[in-house]
């Protein structure tokens, strides 16, 4: 399953939600492959663009909520214009939502951080999800 995003007008420096994940109750494990490109600049004058990548685990079982793990960003890289204002790019994973015995969800957010420069700061992103079942776990 491969879900693609654009999320704009990202406030400076505020975590975001890009995905939403759903695990039901049931024996799960997962992998979500992520691809982020994130830009700013004002007007989306797109002055500075950066690359990265991050991995979510999930694991599941029935009957306990799911414990989610996000990997440390990596595969980075810039590239700014002659003056251009920079950026740096995080990602993480919310707290799971849910009781027990019912569905959890959970969210992967992205946080840009334009130094104040009050560019307009956006993200293109791509997740691959990788199911250990045939059927459960989604992205939206």
């Amino acid at each position: 399953n491969r879900v693609q995003k654009k999320i704009t007008a990202i406030a400076d420096n505020t975590a975001t939600d890009v995905f939403t994940v759903t695990v039901p109750n049931a024996n799960h494990a997962a992998a979500i492959r992520l691809m982020f490109l994130s830009s700013n600049g004002s007007t989306d004058a797109f002055e500075s663009s950066r690359c990265a990548s991050g991995m979510v685990v999930v694991a599941r079982t029935t009957g306990a909520n799911a414990v989610v793990t996000a990997a440390t960003i990596d595969d980075a890289a810039i590239a700014t214009v002659a003056a251009g204002a920079t950026h740096t790019l995080a990602y993480n994973v919310s707290a799971v939502a849910g009781a027990v015995g019912a569905d959890n969800t959970f969210t992967i957010q992205v946080t840009i951080d334009d130094s104040g420069n009050l560019g307009s700061n956006q993200v293109v992103a791509v997740a691959e999800l990788l199911n250990a079942e045939t059927t459960g776990i989604t992205i939206a």
